[in-house]
């Protein structure tokens, strides 16, 4: 799989992306049920992100490696379903309503959100810290609720927010608490997707399981960004899933040894709790 920067592309200096893979070769060819004009659709709206909120077919023809004339018809067609709309004065799409009907209906169906609040409220006051609830989407993991602390310099980040599997802490507790086999066949995507720093990552990555077997929680200190530092652990859900909360904030706030001696074991208590009381009506 080829990584392009977006200045590469003509997007400007901005984080690196990864090219999607172009969609026939998604496809098992044995495979008669998966419908390949579908799953174009779908991947193309997946390329528009808060980093990237207008596109142009050129500019989405070089993110899927699909032609750009089968671009244009799917444009077309989204822009005809209310999922695209042309943006003004301008020849490039955005995510138009439709699409916010999907998110929203998927939000309001994740049950588990009115018992976590609270726990992870009183935990990011307590730390002054930003504390999250996510799932795995791929190679990375999307905010699904976040909660700041009272101070004004707490991180940022909203639900849909998107952090990488193999850096953050919520991807490693993530990745530390799935199916073996699981585990492996994300490993394996990891390694062929960064083969480059692979050795790196593995080394990060059995740091963190071993700390998971531990202690229940594992962290990220300067890894995933640089002077912020985290801590994550991981919860199955019998109906989400496995979900996993973390709490991090800025090194100036959250230290390495109040991250590792408070902090942490604050969250595995949330954790737990919340645990204890998910079959609680």
């Amino acid at each position: 799989m080829t990584t392009k920067t977006l200045a590469d592309e003509g997007f400007g200096n901005q984080a690196h992306i990864e090219l999607l893979e172009p969609i026939a070769e998604m496809r098992d060819q044995n495979d008669r049920q998966f419908v390949t004009a579908l799953a174009r659709g779908l991947e193309l709206l997946r390329c528009f992100t808060p980093q990237r909120p207008y596109l142009g077919n050129q500019d989405l023809s070089q993110l899927t490696g699909l032609p750009k004339g089968t671009i244009t018809r799917l444009t077309y067609t989204l822009v005809k379903l209310g999922y695209l709309k042309q943006s003004t004065n301008s020849s490039k799409y955005q995510l138009s309503a439709g699409v916010l009907g999907f998110g929203y209906t998927m939000m309001a169906n994740i049950s588990i959100n009115n018992l976590v609040t609270p726990y992870m409220e009183a935990l990011a006051d307590y730390a002054n810290s930003a504390v999250a609830m996510a799932t795995r989407d791929r190679l990375t993991m999307v905010y699904l609720n976040v909660v700041q602390g009272n101070g004004a310099t707490t991180m940022r980040r909203n639900v849909g927010s998107y952090l990488p599997i193999h850096l953050s802490s919520m991807g490693r507790a993530c990745l530390a608490s799935m199916p073996q086999a699981e585990q492996e066949f994300i490993l394996d995507a990891i390694r062929t997707k960064y083969k480059e720093d692979w050795i790196k990552i593995r080394r990060g990555l059995d740091k963190a399981f071993k700390d998971y077997d531990d202690y229940g929680y594992c962290f990220s200190i300067s890894e995933w960004q640089k002077d912020v530092n985290a801590v994550a652990t991981a919860l199955m859900h019998p109906t989400e899933g496995l979900l996993t909360f973390n709490c991090g904030a800025p090194n100036f706030i959250l230290g390495r040894t109040k991250l590792e001696e408070d902090v942490a074991p604050r969250l595995l208590h949330m954790k737990n709790s919340i645990e204890s009381n998910l079959y609680i009506s």
